[in-house]
Formats: C-alpha cells, sequence, structure tokens
C-alpha cells in the first residue's frame, strides 16, 4: 500500500517478490480476512487493509524507536560494569586501572565484586571476570594476559637465620613463612615448583589479602605478586626464583557488543598486557 506495487515493496523490503507474496497470503491466513484483491500481477487493498493502515505504520515506527534505543544504548558509554576478580586484585591493582577507566569515562560505574571463587559469567554473576585458568567455555571472549610474577618476600624487619639471596630451598628450611590453612593453592604451586611446604610456619589463613598484610607486618616471609611487593616495599628474598602465574581476561559473547562492557574489558587487557 504504502509503495503502490508488490515489486516496489519487494525491492524496499529487500525480498524476493514472491517471499512477500507469500507473507501476505500468510497474514491473511492467519487472521482469516481478505487484505488485497488480485488483479493480475496487482495488489489492491480492500476496505479493511486501509483501515488497518494508521496502525500498522504506527507499529512499524515502534519497532524503528526500539531499534534505535537498542543500539543507543549498547553505544553509550553510561552505565554500570561489574568486575569479578581475587581480593588480592581488587585490593592492589584494580583501583589504578579503575581509576583510569572513570577519569576516561565519567559516566561509567565499575562494580567491582572481589571474589576468589570462579563466578559463572554464563550466568552473568558478572560482565567481566579474571581468571587464573583457562576458561574452556564457548560462549566465553577470551584474552590471554601477561602471567603474575611471584616471587618471595618479606618486611625490611623479618629476621631469617639464612642470608636474603640464599637459595629458596635454604629460606623454606628455615625462614618463618606465612602459609594458608586450609586451602592447597600454595601447596599446589610450590608441588609445580617442584619445592617442599616451608618447614617454619608462623602463621597461616586462607585470606590471601590478610597473607599479605601479614608478610608486610613482619610475622614471615611469603609469595607475593613481584609488582605488588613492589607497591608495598617489601624486600625481596631468593631473588634468583619467581614463578609464573598465568591469566585470563572474559566475558560472555552477548556483552562484546556492548561498549561500556567492551571499554572496561579493553581496559584490563590494555593493563595487564603492559607490564
Amino acid at each position: 500500500m504504502v509503495t503502490g506495487s508488490l515489486s516496489a515493496a519487494a525491492r524496499q523490503l529487500t525480498r524476493s517478490q514472491p517471499t512477500v507474496r507469500r507473507q501476505i497470503e500468510s497474514l491473511e491466513a492467519e487472521l482469516g480476512v481478505v487484505l488485497f484483491t488480485r488483479s493480475g500481477n496487482r495488489l489492491d487493498p480492500t476496505e479493511l487493509a486501509a483501515s488497518l493502515l494508521p496502525q500498522a505504520q504506527s507499529i512499524v515506527s515502534g519497532v524503528h524507536v526500539f531499534n534505535r534505543t537498542a543500539i543507543t544504548e549498547a553505544k553509550a558509554l553510561t552505565g554500570r560494569v561489574r568486575l569479578s576478580c581475587s581480593r588480592v586484585f581488587a585490593n592492589f591493582l584494580m583501583p589504578d586501572v579503575i581509576k583510569t577507566l572513570v577519569v576516561a569515562y565519567p559516566d561509567l560505574c565499575v562494580e567491582l565484586a572481589p571474589e576468589d571463587r570462579v563466578v559463572n559469567l554464563l550466568q552473568r554473576e558478572a560482565d567481566i571476570g579474571i581468571r587464573f585458568s583457562a576458561p574452556d567455555q564457548n560462549a566465553l571472549v577470551v584474552k590471554k594476559l601477561l602471567p603474575r610474577q611471584l616471587g618471595l618476600f618479606a618486611a625490611t624487619g623479618l629476621k631469617s637465620p639464612v642470608s636474603d639471596d640464599a637459595p629458596i630451598t635454604d629460606h623454606l628450611n628455615a625462614t618463618p613463612f606465612v602459609w594458608e590453612d586450609r586451602d592447597d593453592m600454595l601447596g599446589r604451586g610450590a608441588r609445580q615448583s617442584k619445592l617442599s611446604v616451608p618447614t617454619n610456619i608462623a602463621m597461616r589463613t586462607d585470606d590471601q589479602t590478610a597473607q599479605i598484610a601479614c608478610i608486610q607486618a613482619g610475622v614471615g616471609a611469603g609469595f607475593c605478586q613481584i609488582k605488588i611487593a613492589n607497591k608495598l616495599g617489601l624486600r625481596r628474598l631468593a631473588p634468583d626464583w619467581r614463578f609464573a602465574a598465568p591469566i585470563w581476561v572474559a566475558m560472555h559473547e552477548d556483552l562484546s557488543k556492548i561498549s561500556r562492557v567492551r571499554v572496561v574489558f579493553d581496559a584490563m587487557a590494555q593493563a595487564f598486557l603492559a607490564e
């Protein structure tokens, strides 16, 4: 009715003429009415079709508004983005990254969710997650980042019966340590590096931020990311030893086209690939 012919309508809709004809016939069959009378290659609208045209045009207009709103929202750099990471990352590494983000995008709000468990990105527990094991779900967009370099550190005032530059095995056998309680993350890391568990454990806690706080307080030596230890002014023990912990940043593939989520994802990648 708007274009004046079936062929013109097909061109505007980028469909074939037979397809448009079948869609009209299907609509008539579904409604149980006649919308057009056939005269050769012409389709003449009935009075019912003429009365329905304003409502049909209103529906089309609504669809266009819907599409524009959805596209605008997807491209907008405003709103909230939920980021999940370990408590150590949240306390010591994320603040600088988030500060850079919110300065560049003042209408953006980052929701930081510090959790040492692996959150389910497929069930939208978070928009973006920092992972210490490779995500294997097909519906995720994943980027591998630079491994986190870990070393052995202690507070300046901690006394050890061996010299700071002694091999790590000497420190494991003599230096007082901060270690885990019921978890086995440090134990697994030690076994991967073919190291033994420390002989002299001064305190135990599974809270990794508490471990760092106790190392900083001089309770004992412990393993810490080199970047974090340097920020805290800790002293390096066994400087010839380090451990590379791989990390990944991931998000649901459906969120990759939403600009505010993509901006945060890219900022995480840039921050932890530029070190």
